[in-house]
């Protein structure tokens, strides 16, 4: 054994020490999942008042009578001509219906649905002008003037609607050796547990880019289920931006909702969607506010205000560039059949075996509620 004259140590000393290691190992960051964070994992159970479980899930839905109609005829409507007046759909008129057709007001007498054609008593109701009308031009029913005795008449009905849709599994396997289920690592005390723990978050995350992404398939013995997204709902407010996302199109997508009765509050896109947005206020059209004094840049953008109302804007990075969605948010919601569970599976050798088990879908009412803007370029 070397005697030294005094103890004494160096930074170059490769005695193996002791590593400080805090018990605690946060294992997923960021979370990545924006939209689950603000609709909850089974939200749409209390939103939709399902009481029953099943791997396919209808919402019942009905809508008020419709309050418009077109002109169907090459030739249009003449200044003068009271019956056999051409329309897209006769079953939305009864008698009584006041019609504004341009400038000018009719009241329906008959509608024969069969022929799609209506009867109105004169031309140019209430002081209005007769005038010619040309193909396709709009008709709107403002109002109702019955004959006083008048027999009942029955106008259009509506039918209830079912959109669905179906749960997807969402599943991870765990296999942990006996010897690494036995000892104890740094931060972590059980392996199995650590790997269970580990994959809850994973999965969450491929629910969350299901929301994105997701394919509704009904599934077999021989096929997989799989739980359709928001594209599988929302098919009837869309605006294409083109190029590039600027406000309009924002705008121009809200007034479309609005006027189809929605009242959204939610704008999700993607973070590099979100920065050409931002780069909006550069633009001397907007108004600035004061900036502190000790800060670079200006402040994130949380909502973006709009004629129809404010949205709320929602960052997630697994929405697709190309698309951003306008949601009102207490018409959309997770649903969750089956929570996340880990159990263990049988043993086969000397490993403990498990996995990771949850069934989810995602739920969305109301389709002119919503509305998205396709066509982006970053």
């Amino acid at each position: 054994m070397t005697i030294l004259d005094q103890p004494k140590t160096v930074y170059s000393d490769a005695t193996a020490q002791a590593r400080v290691i805090s018990d605690v190992i946060s294992m997923i960051d960021p979370r990545d999942t924006p939209l689950l964070a603000k609709f909850g994992l089974d939200s749409a159970r209390e939103k939709f008042q399902l009481s029953l479980n099943g791997y396919k899930i209808e919402l019942l839905e009905d809508e008020l009578d419709p309050l418009d109609d077109a002109i169907d005829n090459a030739a249009g409507w003449d200044n003068s001509a009271t019956t056999g007046l051409a329309v897209d759909d006769a079953s939305k008129f009864q008698d009584g219906h006041i019609l504004l057709v341009g400038s000018e007001k009719l009241v329906v007498k008959s509608a024969d649905a069969a022929a799609n054609t209506i009867e109105v008593y004169a031309r140019g109701f209430g002081g209005t002008s007769p005038a010619a009308h040309a193909d396709d031009t709009i008709i709107y029913i403002v109002g109702m003037a019955r004959l006083e005795g008048d027999d009942a008449d029955y106008g259009p009905r509506t039918d209830i609607t079912a959109p669905y849709n179906y749960t997807s599994i969402f599943q991870k396997a765990i296999k942990v050796s006996g010897t690494m289920h036995a000892i104890s690592q740094h931060g972590i005390q059980d392996e199995f547990m650590y790997q269970a723990n580990k994959a809850a978050p994973h999965l969450l995350r491929l629910v969350e880019r299901m929301a994105f992404y997701g394919e509704r398939v009904e599934g077999s013995a021989t096929a997989p289920r799989s739980a359709g997204g928001l594209d599988t709902f929302i098919t009837d407010n869309t605006v294409d931006a083109g190029g590039a996302i600027v406000k309009a199109d924002v705008d121009a997508l809200m007034e479309e909702i609005i006027l189809d009765g929605g009242y959204p509050d939610l704008l999700v896109m993607n973070p590099r969607v979100a920065n050409d947005l931002r780069a909006l206020l550069d633009n001397s059209s907007f108004i600035r506010i004061g900036q502190h004094e000790l800060q670079f840049g200006m402040n994130a953008i949380e909502r973006v205000v709009t004629q129809y109302g404010e949205l709320e804007l929602v960052i997630d990075r697994w929405c697709p560039t190309g698309t951003a969605y306008v949601l009102q948010s207490d018409k959309v919601g997770f649903y969750a059949l089956r929570p996340f569970s880990a159990y263990e599976l049988a043993r086969v050798g000397d490993s403990i075996r498990g996995e990771v088990v949850g069934e989810f879908s995602l739920l969305l009412a109301n389709d002119k509620a919503h509305g998205k803007i396709t066509g982006i370029t970053t």
